[in-house]
């Protein structure tokens, strides 16, 4: 069973190496997914369907025009008696009635209605463009994350081949040793059941670099198997500064900027409901033309046509008080957003903290770690000469290799909390992938 996995091990990076694999760069996956990527084409959907809205036309500032055409035709019989005594009858008389108008309506005063509606169509365009970075952001911020998870497990992948170099040569020495009797059979053991882990372990990394390819690939809306490569091979640290992100929350923070939009709606919608209680003052003029003919009757043909033009006043009186309840409403509804505001200020501003607390302490960490980690390594290399030379033993020997993958490991971890802090501070500015 061991040499079975221990075969599939070793096939598996000449089976991977075979496969026309693409080298995806962090740049090149966060573009991708922002061309390709369902939410986000969802998103700009409404975002498109806001910005067709926004016109003048659709607040109502222009007039309408409309035109009418009727042609009636009528087949009757007629009794008529005359007050000078006459009397008409016919059987079958037609009769065809011909009609066309143009009327137009232009509302001139609403009670500045027209505006806050068409200022209510911008701010939900903005709120639609603010909506679409958000998701940007965010999917950059999850490819971003899911990516150098790969690049992370990739470095651990290199540290345990180290290792597992290591564990080997130890191996062969302990093998050398209980074959020419001068060390137990258990100190040869022990160094096999110690490879044999290393081996489990790398396996392990290569199945959780396959889960973070298919999540990226998802991301990407590419086949989940699609195999590919990432071309970083360390994290690139950008150096973050606490004041400097707290002076772009208020101007950048997408999150607040969508709430003070729905603030300024909130401005517009109370124009909008007051405008009712106002006069609406309205300019109509229609066109007709009328032609009526006639086989029987007092008249054979009756034919008008001609303009009009008229302004009419409309002054709302009562109507239950219900504009004012709709203003009172509207009143706490700005003073909620305000609070609201103020809430998701508060929030933001917490979460940059624990954010650049958290960078800082992980760059605090790895710093440290690569100290461990350059001591580590001496030491191992020291425990392995003293081994080969039969100065020391194999437990020795094995805490120095266990040493130094914990050390390796600890480093790698700290250097990527480092990369994902800073990106989640850039997620918190609506800076993702500036870097």
């Amino acid at each position: 069973m061991k040499n079975r996995i221990l075969l599939m091990i070793l096939c598996f990076p000449l089976f991977a190496m075979a496969q026309n694999s693409h080298v995806l760069t962090s740049e090149e996956a966060v573009r991708i997914a922002l061309e390709n990527n369902l939410d986000i084409k969802i998103v700009q959907a409404d975002q498109q369907i806001a910005e067709i809205n926004n016109n003048w036309g659709n607040a109502g500032k222009w007039p309408t025009i409309f035109a009418t055409l009727s042609n009636t035709y009528a087949v009757t019989n007629l009794n008529q008696e005359l007050s000078n005594g006459s009397t008409i009858k016919r059987s079958g008389a037609t009769n065809n009635l011909t009609g066309a108008n143009l009327a137009a309506n232009w509302r001139i005063y609403n009670g500045k209605r027209i505006r806050a509606t068409k200022k209510r169509f911008e701010e939900l365009e903005k709120i639609g463009e603010i909506d679409v970075e958000q998701q940007m952001q965010r999917i950059s911020f999850d490819v971003l994350v899911s990516y150098y998870n790969i690049v992370r497990l990739n470095l651990r992948l290199k540290a345990v081949n180290g290792i597992i170099a290591l564990s080997n040569e130890r191996f062969k020495i302990a093998e050398t040793r209980f074959n020419v009797g001068s060390a137990a059979k258990t100190d040869m053991l022990q160094s096999n059941i110690d490879l044999n882990e290393q081996e489990i372990n790398r396996t392990d990394i290569y199945r959780q670099i396959l889960n973070f390819k298919a999540i990226l690939n998802t991301l990407l809306m590419r086949p989940a198997d699609f195999n590919f490569e990432v071309s970083d091979t360390t994290f690139h640290i950008p150096i973050m500064s606490y004041a400097g992100a707290l002076a772009k929350i208020d101007s950048q923070n997408l999150e607040l900027l969508r709430a003070e939009r729905e603030s300024a709606l909130l401005v517009q919608d109370k124009i909008v409901i007051n405008s009712q209680r106002l006069p609406v003052l309205t300019l109509s003029s229609v066109t007709s033309y009328n032609r009526n003919n006639a086989s029987a009757g007092l008249f054979l043909i009756n034919q008008t046509y001609g303009p009009n033009i008229g302004v009419n006043l409309g002054l709302p009186i009562y109507n239950s008080n219900i504009f004012k309840t709709q203003l009172r409403v509207n009143d706490v509804q700005q003073k909620q957003q305000l609070l609201q505001i103020e809430l998701i200020r508060t929030q933001v501003k917490r979460n940059l903290l624990i954010a650049h607390q958290e960078y800082s302490n992980a760059i605090a960490v790895a710093e440290v770690e690569s100290k461990n980690v350059r001591i580590a390594e001496e030491n191992n290399f020291i425990s392995t000469e003293r081994f080969k030379k039969l100065q020391g033993n194999t437990i020795e020997l094995r805490q120095a290799n266990l040493s130094l993958i914990d050390a390796q490991d600890r480093l790698i971890n700290a250097e990527f909390r480092v990369k994902i802090a800073a990106i989640t501070i850039q997620l918190i500015i609506g800076e993702v992938g500036s870097d």
